[in-house]
């Protein structure tokens, strides 16, 4: 669905973004191996898998990366992730946290992120603890925060299931980073978009941290 003008939530297991002003910008790439939610997206806006230039990947998990290697071959787009998470995502080195070793198909990662850079338009917002290379980005002309999995809706605003996380307490640390920042609107990895008055639902939750 269109949150925003320009701003398509695609609904899956664990939820993408996609961003279009003269091109596409695709952030995350579901659980399916397929990327099948994102393609059917794409075929119902009729649009390309060749109108993908830029793919960001928030963070390592499977849920997030499985489709990449499928929207990568079919798109040709440049990946971004944080530097953090970049070879586990290249799967050149072993991912030490929950949920386990990597299952998705490696894909290399051509611009590693650093926090406070710009990519994309978008300010990298460095979120560590559900990985250690997490991230929020932040659309300030859109007031928009796409957060991935430093926070979720699901259930209520608050943390990620600590199960998953590499390190709770940082966790929450960059959740009260993020909550410093101003947005409106907010799109989760889990659970529905919060459209209005996010970013200070997520003030008042992060002072209970």
């Amino acid at each position: 669905m269109e949150l925003l003008k320009g701003v398509h939530y695609v609904e899956a297991y664990a939820g993408s973004a996609i961003l279009a002003d003269q091109r596409l910008i695709l952030v995350d790439a579901t659980v399916e191996a397929n990327a099948k939610a994102i393609f059917a997206y794409i075929e119902k806006m009729k649009w390309k898998p060749t109108d993908i230039a830029s793919i960001i990947i928030t963070h390592t998990h499977p849920d997030h990366v499985m489709g990449l290697a499928a929207v990568k071959e079919k798109s040709g787009a440049k990946v971004a992730a944080h530097e953090a998470d970049a070879d586990f995502i290249a799967v050149t080195k072993p991912y030490p946290g929950p949920p386990g070793r990597q299952r998705h198909k490696p894909v290399a990662v051509d611009v590693r992120l650093k926090d406070g850079q710009r990519h994309e338009g978008l300010l990298v917002i460095h979120g560590p603890g559900h990985t250690p290379g997490s991230i929020a980005l932040l659309d300030e002309s859109r007031s928009l925060l796409i957060a991935g999995d430093t926070m979720r809706t699901e259930g209520g605003l608050g943390p990620m299931d600590d199960q998953y996380n590499i390190d709770p307490r940082q966790h929450r640390e960059s959740m009260k980073k993020v909550a410093k920042f101003d947005f409106e609107t907010l799109i989760c990895g889990h659970g529905p978009p919060i459209e209005s008055g996010a970013g200070k639902q997520l003030k008042a939750v992060a002072a209970k941290l």
